[in-house]
């Protein structure tokens, strides 16, 4: 795939705690779930251990694990017999793996250590949870969420010096479909007259 801008300003990040905020159709699970399939499959990178989590299977199954699936099978990198249906697990193989599970499992969030961490729409989580998994990953933690009200990040981390912060939109992602950039452009429109759809257009749009 031809990287996006979202794409290309994740990969830019350098610190430990790396934080994607973005409106619909920005493309950052799609981007951030290609960068870690890129660190996993590169045998140079070393063995990397991978975690994805979200609030639940059921949400996973819906979101992350969809989308990573959906790309592999897009870019025709998908191998079958790589895919551990019962632990929602892609090995690779020399050693490296991606992994998906719940943060409702607690025996998970204390479980082993990892190389890279991955908390889709870490909003739904609790500070719990994160500072549980982000104790045990060696390198680097990505957290994103759409803006719908602030939550522990802005409490406990905006402020942290190692923390890198990205806003990302629509405009970002070169391969939104036109139909969600066109609902997302007539939101802006009825923003200038509808209370309602300014709020949507702010939190999704912008």
């Amino acid at each position: 795939m031809t990287p996006t801008t979202t794409a290309i300003k994740i990969d830019g990040f350098r610190k430990r705690i790396r934080i994607v905020q973005g409106g619909s159709s920005a493309g950052k699970t799609f981007a951030i779930l290609s960068l870690l399939y890129s660190y996993a499959a590169n045998p140079e990178c070393g063995p990397l251990e991978i975690s994805v989590v979200s609030e639940s299977i059921p949400h996973l199954r819906r979101g992350a694990l969809k989308d990573f699936l959906k790309m592999l099978n897009m870019t025709g990198l998908y191998q079958e017999e790589l895919y551990n249906r019962t632990l929602l697990r892609y090995d690779f193989p020399h050693g490296s793996y991606i992994e998906f599970f719940s943060a409702d499992d607690d025996s998970k969030l204390r479980g082993a250590r990892r190389d890279r961490l991955y908390m889709n729409e870490a909003n739904n989580l609790s500070f719990h949870a994160y500072t549980e998994l982000a104790a045990r990953t060696k390198q680097s933690v990505i957290l994103d969420w759409n803006p719908v009200n602030e939550f522990w990040f802005h409490s406990e981390l905006m402020h942290d010096e190692d923390v890198d912060f990205l806003i990302l939109t629509y405009k970002d992602n070169e391969a939104c479909p036109k139909s969600a950039r066109d609902f997302i452009e007539k939101a802006r429109v009825k923003a200038d007259t509808s209370e309602y759809w300014a709020n949507w257009y702010k939190v999704y749009g912008l």
